[in-house]
């Protein structure tokens, strides 16, 4: 395995971006993993290994570049009182990155796949967990003509009342779509899911949702309170094998 950290070039500055990628000259089909919105922790940069065990070529932007290069946020302590400072800078942080500035900083990692030598020229994946979730349906809504894959986990904001809101561009989706949720999410309500549900039935997406049970937010990092083991497990064996189906 190949790991190393690469600035992006994109129309605001230089996004930090890890990469993962196994060792061989290629080509790999590139995949796009968006962080949550607690930053990135080594744990994902493990899982950005991980995936790239598969014999992908992994991008793992640090999305919040515009105001801080390193996000290093325990999740664990987001209830406890004396953190409550880096709580409400996350939350700046969070609602500070919109759909189209995600879109803008897709467009320069598309472009990035594009100009690497080590990467398939095919059809790219997108991975979200919590916040990247919602950046990984804005992605593939953008660029539906170049993301074949999109696989969400306990995404959240997927289906709103606001203009930018990710669902709406589901009718123009060409590639396929999965979405884990987790039962007991107190971010995200089981409400949102089903609307988002039913307006993709409506448009005739071709995805997949799957409720985990007895899991709550953040399941599937090792370092949470709440990681659930075969949850994960099972979250692992459906990302891999929708991206093995749609990137090869």
């Amino acid at each position: 395995m190949v790991d190393l950290e690469i600035d992006i070039t994109t129309q605001d500055g230089a996004m930090n971006t890890f990469v993962a990628h196994p060792d061989g000259d290629g080509p790999f089909p590139a995949i796009i993993m968006y962080m949550p919105s607690s930053g990135i922790r080594e744990e994902l940069r493990d899982m950005a290994r991980r995936l790239a065990e598969f014999g992908y070529y992994v991008l793992l932007p640090n999305v919040y570049y515009r105001m801080v290069r390193v996000v290093d946020i325990d999740a664990n302590r987001l209830f406890d009182e004396d953190y409550e400072p880096v709580r409400t800078f996350m939350n700046k942080l969070n609602n500070g990155y919109s759909n189209a500035l995600s879109i803008a900083d897709t467009m320069a990692m598309i472009a990035h796949v594009d100009r690497e030598t080590l990467t398939a020229k095919g059809s790219i994946g997108v991975v979200g967990y919590c916040m990247g979730g919602r950046l990984a349906l804005s992605a593939i809504g953008a660029f539906p003509d170049r993301i074949g894959a999109m696989a969400s986990l306990y995404g959240g904001k997927l289906f709103s009342d606001q203009a930018d809101s990710p669902h709406l561009n589901a009718d123009k989706i060409n590639g396929e779509l999965y979405f884990g949720i987790a039962e007991n999410d107190a971010y995200v309500p089981m409400e949102m899911n089903d609307n988002l549900c039913e307006h993709l039935d409506r448009v005739g997406s071709s995805y997949r949702m799957e409720i985990y049970p007895e899991t709550e937010h953040g399941f599937c990092f090792p370092k949470r309170y709440c990681y659930a083991p075969e949850a994960d497990a099972r979250h692992w064996s459906a990302i891999t094998e929708l991206f093995e189906r749609r990137l090869r």
